[in-house]
Protein backbone atom coordinates (compact mmCIF):
# COMPACT_ATOMS: atom_id res chain seq x y z
CA UNK A 1 0.00 0.00 0.00
CA UNK A 2 1.10 3.51 -0.73
CA UNK A 3 2.85 5.57 1.64
CA UNK A 4 -0.38 8.54 0.67
CA UNK A 5 -3.26 6.10 0.46
CA UNK A 6 -6.11 7.39 1.78
CA UNK A 7 -4.30 10.90 2.46
CA UNK A 8 -6.12 14.28 1.52
CA UNK A 9 -3.27 16.16 -1.07
CA UNK A 10 -3.77 20.07 -1.79
CA UNK A 11 -2.38 20.54 -5.24
CA UNK A 12 -1.80 24.21 -6.13
CA UNK A 13 0.22 23.95 -10.03
CA UNK A 14 -0.59 26.79 -12.85
CA UNK A 15 0.63 24.36 -15.91
CA UNK A 16 -2.65 22.34 -16.85
CA UNK A 17 0.09 19.81 -18.08
CA UNK A 18 1.99 19.10 -14.54
CA UNK A 19 -1.16 19.50 -12.54
CA UNK A 20 -2.80 16.99 -14.79
CA UNK A 21 0.05 14.28 -13.96
CA UNK A 22 0.33 14.72 -10.69
CA UNK A 23 -3.57 14.57 -10.24
CA UNK A 24 -3.25 10.80 -11.78
CA UNK A 25 -0.01 9.96 -9.57
CA UNK A 26 -1.67 10.74 -6.62
CA UNK A 27 -4.67 9.17 -7.78
CA UNK A 28 -2.45 5.96 -8.41
CA UNK A 29 -1.03 6.08 -5.41
CA UNK A 30 -4.82 5.73 -3.77
CA UNK A 31 -4.21 9.54 -2.21
CA UNK A 32 -7.57 11.53 -3.00
CA UNK A 33 -6.72 14.92 -4.41
CA UNK A 34 -7.87 18.04 -3.57
CA UNK A 35 -7.86 20.38 -6.45
CA UNK A 36 -6.23 21.32 -8.00
CA UNK A 37 -5.92 25.34 -7.60
CA UNK A 38 -3.73 27.40 -9.98
CA UNK A 39 -3.72 30.57 -7.93
CA UNK A 40 -3.56 31.67 -4.19
CA UNK A 41 -7.09 32.97 -4.57
CA UNK A 42 -8.64 29.37 -5.65
CA UNK A 43 -5.93 27.46 -3.17
CA UNK A 44 -7.03 29.51 -0.37
CA UNK A 45 -10.75 28.67 -0.57
CA UNK A 46 -9.96 25.22 -1.11
CA UNK A 47 -7.88 25.18 2.39
CA UNK A 48 -11.26 26.64 3.79
CA UNK A 49 -14.05 24.40 2.37
CA UNK A 50 -11.94 21.03 2.33
CA UNK A 51 -10.01 19.07 4.93
CA UNK A 52 -6.30 18.79 4.16
CA UNK A 53 -3.47 16.08 4.91
CA UNK A 54 -0.78 17.89 3.10
CA UNK A 55 0.28 19.78 0.13
CA UNK A 56 2.17 20.10 -2.96
CA UNK A 57 2.78 23.78 -3.71
CA UNK A 58 4.13 25.05 -7.11
CA UNK A 59 6.37 28.16 -5.88
CA UNK A 60 5.55 30.34 -8.42
CA UNK A 61 2.12 30.66 -10.01
CA UNK A 62 1.44 32.86 -13.33
CA UNK A 63 3.87 35.33 -11.66
CA UNK A 64 2.58 35.15 -8.32
CA UNK A 65 4.23 33.42 -5.11
CA UNK A 66 2.33 30.91 -3.03
CA UNK A 67 3.73 32.41 0.09
CA UNK A 68 0.34 33.17 1.37
CA UNK A 69 -0.56 29.79 1.09
CA UNK A 70 2.50 28.25 2.50
CA UNK A 71 1.70 30.39 5.42
CA UNK A 72 -2.16 29.48 5.85
CA UNK A 73 -0.41 25.60 5.76
CA UNK A 74 1.97 26.18 8.37
CA UNK A 75 -0.26 28.32 10.92
CA UNK A 76 -2.69 25.00 10.56
CA UNK A 77 0.40 22.51 10.79
CA UNK A 78 -0.44 20.98 7.65
CA UNK A 79 2.77 19.97 5.94
CA UNK A 80 3.65 20.75 2.28
CA UNK A 81 6.21 20.62 0.12
CA UNK A 82 7.18 22.73 -3.17
CA UNK A 83 8.03 22.08 -6.37
CA UNK A 84 9.84 24.49 -8.41
CA UNK A 85 11.70 24.89 -11.84
CA UNK A 86 13.97 27.83 -10.32
CA UNK A 87 15.14 25.69 -7.94
CA UNK A 88 15.52 26.17 -4.06
CA UNK A 89 15.43 29.38 -2.66
CA UNK A 90 15.20 31.90 0.30
CA UNK A 91 11.18 30.54 0.34
CA UNK A 92 11.85 27.53 1.06
CA UNK A 93 14.46 28.11 3.67
CA UNK A 94 11.85 30.67 5.19
CA UNK A 95 9.46 27.83 5.49
CA UNK A 96 11.83 25.05 6.34
CA UNK A 97 9.76 22.89 3.47
CA UNK A 98 11.23 20.60 1.15
CA UNK A 99 11.44 21.07 -2.51
CA UNK A 100 11.43 19.01 -5.45
CA UNK A 101 12.95 20.43 -8.30
CA UNK A 102 10.89 20.20 -11.71
CA UNK A 103 10.77 18.24 -13.61
CA UNK A 104 10.21 16.08 -11.10
CA UNK A 105 9.69 12.15 -11.05
CA UNK A 106 7.02 10.23 -8.88
CA UNK A 107 9.34 8.89 -7.07
CA UNK A 108 10.77 12.29 -5.90
CA UNK A 109 7.00 13.03 -5.13
CA UNK A 110 6.17 10.59 -3.11
CA UNK A 111 9.72 10.56 -0.86
CA UNK A 112 9.46 14.15 -0.20
CA UNK A 113 5.79 14.40 0.66
CA UNK A 114 6.29 11.11 2.75
CA UNK A 115 8.90 13.11 4.75
CA UNK A 116 7.04 15.97 5.10
CA UNK A 117 4.21 13.94 6.41
CA UNK A 118 6.55 11.81 8.82
CA UNK A 119 8.31 15.51 9.48
CA UNK A 120 4.77 16.73 11.32
CA UNK A 121 4.29 13.30 13.05
CA UNK A 122 7.82 14.18 14.74
CA UNK A 123 7.30 17.62 15.84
Amino acid sequence: MSRLANRRILVVEDEFLIAAALCDMLEDASATVVGPATNVRDAMILLQEQEVDAAILDVNLNGAWSDPIAEELRMRRIPFIFTTGYGADERTTRFEARVVAKPYTWEEIDDQLALALLDRCQS
